[in-house]
């Protein structure tokens, strides 16, 4: 009876096989790698953008209710009053000073504007 010959696992064409499974399967998990840390620092910036992107709007909102108010007719009233001490007909003004050498001076000013009897 004739044996039959095993093969043998380990020849040459079993080996470079494996070998390039291996290194298939390697290369194909590198790119992977390299994908996902690409992915992940794209992610990263464009999470910057978008905390950048929330600040600056918040920032315009502020700006814009800052020029509504200046853009506003009783702010302009009230910055005229203060800089040119001037006041509508029928109106009186009310000055508070907190420190006494000024509330003696403002009294001073108060009696000097008030009409003197003759």
């Amino acid at each position: 009876m004739r044996m039959m010959r095993q093969q043998n696992t380990y020849n040459s064409r079993n080996i470079f096989s494996l070998l390039f499974i291996f290194f298939f399967i390697f290369f194909l998990l590198y790119n992977l790698a390299n994908f996902l840390h690409e992915s992940q620092k794209i992610n990263n910036e464009i999470d910057q953008i978008r905390a950048q992107n929330a600040a600056a709007k918040e920032e315009l909102q502020e700006k814009k209710q800052q020029l509504d108010y200046l853009e506003t007719t009783q702010r302009v009233d009230k910055e005229a009053k203060m800089q040119m001490s001037k006041k509508l007909p029928g109106e009186k003004v009310l000055v508070f000073v907190g420190d006494e050498n000024f509330q003696r001076a403002a009294l001073g000013a108060a009696k000097l504007a008030l009409p003197q009897p003759l």
